[in-house]
């Protein structure tokens, strides 16, 4: 039996400098178990650090209550007034941010220097 509960969750869409709200509404389904479904939100990436995995101007599905870090995890951190998306790498007792993209393999940020906000639980991309 297909179960058609479905989420709906609002975000901004930065266009031309004009906020525009939206929605996103998809299945429960596509979501991993251990998520807090209250604590979901919807942010739009901007940039290519991630790519190929997460493409500029996909949609990311975040999990507030998720903090404990993961190898190999992406997760939203806040540094310096910005928000990033990153990739958790563990090594020996250390974890840092980093990007996928290798044109971008500067921008690695030590777990000290980042508040971890989310981790990425879905993204929906349309290209």
């Amino acid at each position: 039996m297909i179960n058609l509960s479905l989420i709906t969750l609002d975000y901004i869409d930065i266009l031309d400098g004009k906020n525009e709200k939206k929605i996103l509404q998809f299945s429960q389904d596509l979501l991993p178990q251990q998520v807090n479904k209250k604590s979901l939100f919807v942010v739009k990436v901007d940039g290519q650090s991630m790519q190929p995995v997460i493409k500029d101007r996909t949609l990311v599905v975040a999990d507030l209550s998720q903090k404990v870090l993961e190898n190999e995890g992406i997760y939203l951190v806040y540094k310096e007034n910005k928000m990033w998306i990153k990739q958790a790498k563990k090594e020996e007792d250390k974890i840092t941010f980093v990007s996928i993209n290798k044109e971008f393999s500067h921008l690695v940020y030590s777990e000290e220097e980042v508040r971890v906000v989310a981790k990425v639980v879905l993204s929906f991309s349309t290209f």
